[in-house]
């Protein structure tokens, strides 16, 4: 019997197109183990076209797996969102727009690829734990007061009947009016839920372009060296909040995201948009440290060449390791 699991992701129209990369890589993986009940929150004013989109994609890559949409209420329109947008409270929202009989769900960002089925995740025993995700090495890095007690909201497992059973919503929206959070969804979560986090394997909020900043969590103990490595050999899944593919296609395991966007209806959206962005990199070439002789800019495939920089020279294309072909 196929396992049926419930997921969510909230998003507007601006990022329709990124949550269709992310439920493609999660079907994927799905292989006839596990189906998905897809909520997906967004604006009431969300048009029916993109809506039918997202449906046909996800009708002809499983039939055993359905999107659901849920129009967002306007109860955070009053909320503080500092430099994001209404939208970071649209997860909150789950409690109060999910059907009554689900009692949890995966919660995860657009800005995410899966790399395998989420059975496991879906079954862990929460026991009495309000959420569960994985540790957040920037905020604990800045010496966070609950230090080894802080998570990123941007991939969660929430016990919803429990957050329903301590009226979390009701706190949440309070607090969200309150201008004293840095990163208000993430910090609200955190505060609300201290002392009943479940802390998840760094393999299922992968953030590629961390770096050094692993070093002084795993050293404190909040992470070990081996849940670190298993997180970069074996992710399930890669939140790309440090780099972002569809911006730039020269970062840290970028062809992973572009395989899956290859699998969208959105792929030559993407790809315009990247083969249009200026010169990503720019380097200088003097005579005895003095005179400018050659500058040569390049731009994903392309390195073009300019005498004293400015004067066209020659253009070099290096293969594309992108290419749809090679997908």
């Amino acid at each position: 019997m196929i396992e049926k699991i419930n997921i969510a992701f909230c998003f507007d129209e601006n990022m329709y197109m990124l949550a269709g990369v992310a439920i493609a890589s999660l079907l994927y993986h799905a292989m006839n183990n596990c189906a998905y009940d897809i909520y997906c929150i967004v604006p009431e004013a969300f048009a029916k076209s993109k809506r039918d989109e997202l449906v046909a994609m996800v009708e002809s890559k499983d039939k055993n797996s359905k999107i659901i949409f849920l129009n967002a209420n306007r109860d955070f329109d009053n909320s503080v969102v500092k430099q994001y947008t209404p939208g970071i409270f649209y997860r909150f929202m789950l409690l109060k727009l999910l059907p009554k009989n689900i009692d949890k769900i995966i919660y995860c960002d657009v800005d995410v690829t899966f790399h395998d089925n989420l059975i496991d995740l879906y079954n862990i025993d929460m026991k009495d734990n309000l959420i569960a995700g994985v540790a957040d090495a920037d905020q604990l890095c800045r010496a966070y007061p609950n230090n080894g007690s802080y998570i990123n909201s941007g991939i969660l497992l929430m016990n919803v009947s429990k957050l329903r059973l301590i009226n979390a919503y009701d706190e949440w929206l309070k607090l969200s009016k309150q201008d004293i959070f840095a990163y208000p969804d993430q910090d609200i979560l955190n505060k609300t839920c201290d002392g009943k986090i479940l802390y998840l394997p760094m393999r299922y909020n992968y953030m590629p372009g961390a770096g050094g900043r692993f070093e002084k969590p795993v050293a404190d103990g909040i992470y070990t060296m081996s849940d670190y490595q298993d997180a970069v050999r074996n992710p399930a899944i890669i939140h790309y909040i440090l780099r972002q593919p569809w911006k730039n296609r020269e970062n840290l395991v970028g062809d992973l995201w572009w395989k899956y966007a290859y699998m969208t209806p959105f792929y030559a959206y993407f790809r315009s948009k990247i083969e249009h962005q200026p010169a990503l990199i720019k380097k200088d070439v003097y005579l005895f440290n003095l005179i400018k002789i050659m500058t040569i800019k390049i731009r994903q495939t392309k390195h073009k060449y300019y005498l004293f920089g400015f004067l066209p020279l020659f253009l070099i294309k290096i293969p594309d390791r992108f290419d749809r072909r090679q997908v």
